[in-house]
């Protein structure tokens, strides 16, 4: 008989940071906001330039990084509060003990 599997709830810290696209050159290559301040001495105005925030987390099932929006869609997905991530992980019950 296998092992019963159960859920722990767990959370993930979001990791978020900010990239800026040149929308007019497309061969220019993106750049995190900080680069682009160090790089041009100025803050990316628009239109050329949009600053893009990117969320991000770990998934602790395959331990592979994909997006926050991405979370939503995953059966263990319980809820998004206060900068994190909160889902149900499943473990072995025999880990349990």
């Amino acid at each position: 008989m296998p092992a019963r599997r159960a859920t722990h709830p767990s959370h993930i810290e979001i990791r978020s940071f900010k990239v800026v696209v040149d929308t007019e050159d497309l061969f220019n290559p993106e750049l995190t906001y900080e680069s682009f301040l160090k790089e041009h001495g100025v803050d990316p105005e628009p239109p050329r330039f949009r600053v893009v925030s990117i969320e991000t987390v770990t998934c602790p099932e395959d331990g592979v990084p994909v997006l926050v929006t991405e979370c939503g869609a995953c059966p263990g997905f319980v809820r998004r509060m206060e900068g994190k991530i909160y889902c149900r992980k499943a473990t072995r019950a025999a880990e349990l003990t």
